[in-house]
């Protein structure tokens, strides 16, 4: 018997494995559309904005530009550990009542940085993702930090 026959067996896509293309932000338009309407997190290595979206799953953009690393390997090396990570969250989130675009944009300390701390800081920020001003208010004093 095949996966695909067994659908609550699903497993994770492999490590590298590319996300589908509608787990994915393909338009500029897209991309306005969380720049323009968005919450945010952030902390001293990416910026994370998100809105909620109308489809049926997470989708990712990213803006790593030559400010974060001159060098395409490390802005591709930064690529790939946010790709991984939002693919670890991506399948916690798995039965959400809301679904998000998310845009991750790095920080230029972030090319310094190994990819360890990468994904730690990236954890964190993922755990914010979807929590709105109101969520926050109700929540304990001791964790109600946004940014």
């Amino acid at each position: 018997m095949s996966i695909a026959s067994h659908p609550d067996r699903a497993i994770a896509p492999p490590s590298g494995a590319p996300l589908p293309r509608t787990a994915r932000l393909l338009k500029a338009s897209e991309f306005k559309q969380v720049f323009k309407n968005n919450q945010a997190s952030s902390d001293g290595l990416f910026r994370v904005l998100w809105r909620i979206n109308d489809g049926r799953t997470h989708r990712l953009g990213m803006a790593v530009s030559r400010k974060v690393d001159r060098r395409a390997v490390g802005r591709n090396r930064i690529k790939r550990i946010i790709r991984e990570r939002f693919r670890h969250w991506r399948a916690t989130q798995v039965g959400a009542e809301r679904c998000f675009d998310v845009v991750v944009i790095p920080r230029p300390r972030a090319a310094q940085d190994d990819n360890a701390s990468l994904g730690r800081s990236l954890d964190r920020l993922w755990q914010r993702v979807g929590r709105t001003r109101a969520d926050i208010d109700r929540a304990p004093r001791a964790t109600r930090k946004v940014n």
